[in-house]
C-alpha cells in the first residue's frame, strides 16, 4: 500500500481519537482544546511505527502539527463550538477527514516520495482548508441548523417588509439577526430556545435602570419601550423572539411580531454570500 495511504489512515484514526476526546474529555473548554490537539500525538507515532511508514516519527510529529494547523485554521472560519453541533459521528468525520489530510502532508514532507504525490499531499490539504474558508458561514449555519432541529425548535422570523437581512451571528444555540432598510434604519431580532415566557422576558429586561414597564399589546406579545425605541417579545411554538428597534415605529414592531415565518439555512447563509 502507498505510503502516503497508510499515512492518512493513520491520521484518520488520530483524528477519530480527537473527536471522541472533544465529546468526553474535560469540561474545561481551554484544558479540552489542548488535550484533543496533543494527547493523541503518541499514538500517531506508535500507528506510524506499525504502519511501517520510514522516519515514522517524523511522520507523526510533521502530521500532527499539520492537523492542528488545519484544524485551527478551519475553527478560525467556523468555530468549533459550532462545529459540535452537527453531532458525535459527524464531527468524527470531520475530525478523520482533516488527520487523514493532516498525516498524508505530513508523510509527504517525511516521506521520500515522487514529487507528483508530495504536490498531491500539499494539494488536499490546501483544498480541504480552502473550501472550508469559503464556506464557513453557511458551515457554522448548517450547524446551527443541525442543533436547533435537534432540539425540535420552530425556526420562524418577523416578516418585515422593506427589510434586507444583512448579518447572522450564532451563539449557540441561538441566532442574532440585523435587518436594515435603504434609510438606514435597523432592526435587530433574537430568535432563542423558550425558557421563559414573552412577559417574563420583558420584564426581566424591564428591570435594568432607565426602562419602562412592560405592556401586553395581545395575548403572548408584549413590548417594552425606552426614551430611544421599542423591543417587542413574542413566542411561536418553543422559540421566543425579541425583536428590537430604535427607529421603526412600535405599530410596524408589532405587525411583524404577529406575521411571524418560517425560515431556511439558505436565507440565513444569504447575508454571507452577498459578502464573497
Amino acid at each position: 500500500m502507498n505510503a502516503l495511504i497508510r499515512a492518512a489512515l493513520v491520521g484518520a484514526v488520530v483524528g477519530l481519537a480527537q473527536a471522541v476526546l472533544a465529546f468526553h474529555g474535560p469540561d474545561d473548554a481551554a484544558g479540552n482544546l489542548l488535550l484533543m490537539l496533543f494527547a493523541p500525538l503518541p499514538a500517531g507515532m506508535l500507528l506510524a511505527w506499525y504502519a511501517m511508514l520510514r522516519n515514522w516519527w517524523l511522520v507523526a510529529l510533521l502530521g500532527q502539527f499539520a492537523l492542528i494547523a488545519l484544524h485551527v485554521g478551519l475553527t478560525m472560519t467556523a468555530p468549533f463550538s459550532a462545529l459540535l453541533a452537527f453531532g458525535a459521528w459527524r464531527v468524527g468525520l470531520i475530525t478523520m477527514a482533516t488527520g487523514a489530510c493532516g498525516y498524508a502532508l505530513g508523510a509527504g514532507i517525511a516521506l521520500p516520495v515522487a514529487t507528483p504525490l508530495r504536490l498531491s499531499a500539499v494539494g488536499v490539504a490546501a483544498s480541504v482548508f480552502l473550501a472550508a474558508w469559503s464556506n464557513h458561514d453557511v458551515t457554522a449555519l448548517a450547524a446551527q441548523a443541525q442543533a436547533m432541529a435537534a432540539r425540535n425548535a420552530t425556526n420562524v422570523v418577523p416578516d418585515l417588509p422593506g427589510f434586507r437581512l444583512t448579518e447572522v451571528e450564532i451563539h449557540h444555540p441561538d441566532l442574532s439577526l440585523t435587518y436594515e432598510r435603504a434609510d438606514a434604519a435597523t432592526v435587530a431580532v433574537d430568535v432563542l430556545p423558550e425558557t421563559v415566557s414573552p412577559e417574563h422576558a420583558c420584564e426581566r429586561e424591564g428591570t435594568d435602570p432607565g426602562h419602562m414597564t412592560c405592556t401586553e399589546a395581545a395575548p403572548d406579545l408584549w413590548v417594552l419601550r425606552y426614551d430611544y425605541g421599542r423591543v417587542v417579545f413574542t413566542a411561536r411554538g418553543n422559540t421566543l423572539l425579541r425583536i428590537a428597534a430604535g427607529d421603526v415605529p412600535e405599530k410596524q414592531l408589532l405587525a411583524a411580531a404577529r406575521a411571524l415565518r418560517p425560515v431556511g439555512l439558505w436565507e440565513l447563509a444569504a447575508p454571507a454570500y452577498e459578502r464573497h
